[in-house]
C-alpha cells in the first residue's frame, strides 16, 4: 500500500513486529477483493488497484504446520495516515520505502518490498500465481506477515 508520495504502510502487530495488511478471504471474494477489505478493516484506508494483473504469492508455514499462500497486489491511496481500529494493531503509519525497509521485522517482508519497488518478478508470480487458490490475500507494500503469535489474522 503506497500513499501519493510513494510511502508505504506498515502495521505495528501487538506482538511488537512491523508488517504489512493482509487477511483471510471470506467466502465469496477473489483475493483482490480481500485485499481492498483488509487494508479498510486493519488501517481505515480506502484502496485501489490500478494493475490487478500484476501480483505476487508468498507462502509461509504458521506455527500449526500449516502452509500459507499470500497473494499480493501493489495498491494505492489517498490517505496520509492510517486509522486504526482493530486492537490487533495498535500503531501504524505510511513511512518512506527506506525507512519501512528497515522497520520490518521480517526479512521475507523486506525483500519483497525491494522486488516490488524494483517491478521485479518473484517466482510463482504473474498468471500462475493469480491461478493457484489462495488463503490470504494482501497488498504487495511488502511481504507475507509470517504467524508471528501462532495463530492465523
Amino acid at each position: 500500500m503506497f500513499n501519493a508520495l510513494g510511502d508505504v504502510l506498515l502495521l505495528k502487530h501487538v506482538s511488537g513486529s512491523w508488517v504489512f495488511p493482509k487477511g483471510h478471504i471470506e467466502p465469496g471474494e477473489d483475493t483482490l477483493r480481500a485485499a481492498v477489505r483488509e487494508i479498510e478493516e486493519e488501517a481505515g484506508v480506502d484502496a485501489r488497484c490500478e494493475d490487478p494483473g500484476t501480483t505476487w504469492t508468498t507462502r509461509y508455514r504458521n506455527a500449526r504446520g500449516e502452509t500459507r499462500r499470500i497473494t499480493w497486489y501493489r495498491m494505492d491511496t489517498r490517505a496520509q495516515a492510517p486509522v486504526l481500529r482493530e486492537k490487533l494493531f495498535p500503531d501504524g503509519a505510511f513511512l518512506p520505502p527506506e525507512v519501512a525497509a528497515q522497520r520490518l521485522s521480517f526479512s521475507e517482508d523486506r525483500r519483497l518490498l525491494s522486488r516490488v519497488l524494483a517491478g521485479a518478478d518473484l517466482p510463482g508470480d504473474g498468471a500462475a500465481g493469480r491461478a493457484r487458490s489462495s488463503e490470504t490475500a494482501g497488498d504487495a507494500a511488502a511481504g507475507p506477515e509470517r504467524d508471528r503469535d501462532g495463530e492465523d489474522r
